[in-house]
């Protein structure tokens, strides 16, 4: 039995748990279960089997284990609890991020034989390979000005852009929140926009005059091409 992972997340005023465990053994079984005030809110599984029946090693199956616990942790960031709360439908596993397919493990294995010469490698890296070049995929990246400028009970305007990485193209209609989050109040949603054809937007709102406690503003941003986020501390 693998070493398994914790995860605590807080999104708009709710706290999620996260845990992550091999149930090994005779049931070769990767379980992520979500907890919202000490009751499961869902549940993903992914089964193993196959790769044991190919002689998989343990760093395969914890590589799979921290990619689907990485993924429901970020489905909650993005606020993609619908995701995780549908039912399943005969899949090994549905977790989902960014709208990529179901990751499962006859995906892992069939996507990296199509492109890679197994018999010249390991399964384990063949699976290494294969997250890897899920990690090099377009994905989206925030560049904010006037986010150092912010502090408590004064205007601000945050001059947005969004562009792909790699590939550095605008990102048209992508959905942008600035939120307040602070020790002493619930979250705050400040403004919100989306960005026009040169993939820009600029938000104007104020900052609330919290007297004590540590705020921070964060910008997130949500498009089918993937999502990104930026904090800024909040000054007295």
């Amino acid at each position: 039995m693998l070493t398994g992972y914790n995860t605590d997340i807080d999104f708009d005023g709710v706290t999620y748990h996260v845990q992550t465990e091999d149930r090994g053994g005779g049931n070769p079984l990767i379980e992520s279960l979500v907890y919202v005030g000490g009751e499961i809110l869902a549940a993903r599984r992914t089964e193993y089997r196959n790769l044991l029946d190919v002689g998989a090693e343990k760093g395969a199956i914890q590589t799979l284990m921290e990619h689907q616990h990485r993924a429901i942790v970020e489905a909650i960031k993005n606020g993609r609890i619908s995701v995780l709360t549908e039912p399943q439908v005969g899949a090994e596993s549905d977790t989902t991020v960014k709208g990529r397919s179901p990751l499962t493990v006859n995906t892992v294995v069939a996507e990296a034989a199509n492109t890679l010469p197994r018999s010249q490698k390991t399964l384990d890296e063949v699976i290494a390979e294969w997250l890897a070049e899920q990690q090099r995929s377009e994905r989206i990246r925030l560049a904010i000005e006037g986010g150092n400028d912010l502090s408590m009970g004064t205007p601000f305007t945050l001059a947005i852009a969004i562009r792909t990485v790699p590939g550095d193209a605008p990102v048209a209609g992508a959905q942008v929140f600035v939120r307040l989050l602070s020790t002493a109040t619930k979250p705050v949603k400040l403004a919100e926009g989306r960005t026009d054809d040169a993939g820009k937007v600029s938000l104007r709102g104020n900052v609330p005059d919290i007297e004590r406690g540590t705020a921070l503003v964060v910008v997130s941003a949500q498009h089918a091409s993937g999502s990104d986020e930026a904090k800024f501390l909040v000054k007295h």
